[in-house]
């Protein structure tokens, strides 16, 4: 999962083969932070209940320009991973740094933010034939890496 309070993506892999994503997005709704991100948590409990996966992959939360936006990720993560724990979902997390270095990016302090997201969408488009979204894309690459990572 790449989380946010406005717009999340989600993949879902089957024995390491991609089935299906998609994205939950709030970005349009008259909500504040706090409400819009305990309505995001519940959308995200939807997509668990409905795949029920044994491993849940969730992207760490990162520096952002603001505390209050890391603090509002960070219980919006910790709301997914309660989740998670109570229905016997195994949560792995990954730093961006992690998954992208599994698939090959390039990623250091001179490449910036719009050139990482275009090498996720490249990614999918090339791997997977899917031409998608940003949050949806960096979903899919995320659950590709997790593959590549860790030993389901």
């Amino acid at each position: 999962m790449d989380q946010s309070t406005r717009v999340s993506g989600w993949s879902y892999f089957e024995d390491g083969e991609y089935i299906t994503s998609g994205v939950i997005d709030m970005s349009k709704s008259k909500l504040n932070t706090d409400e819009r991100s305990f309505e995001m948590a519940k959308e995200l409990w939807k997509v668990l209940k409905k795949y029920k996966p044994e491993h849940l992959i969730l992207e760490d939360t990162q520096k952002q320009n603001s505390v209050k936006t890391v603090i509002v990720l960070a219980r919006l993560q910790g709301m997914v991973i309660g989740y998670a724990e109570a229905h016997k979902v195994h949560t792995h997390i990954l730093l961006p740094s992690q998954w992208r270095a599994a698939l090959h990016f390039s990623q250091g302090p001179k490449v910036k933010r719009e050139e990482l997201k275009r090498q996720s969408l490249n990614y999918v488009k090339e791997n997977f034939g899917l031409e998608l979204i940003e949050d949806e894309a960096e979903a899919v690459a995320i659950g590709a890496a997790a593959h590549k990572i860790f030993d389901f």
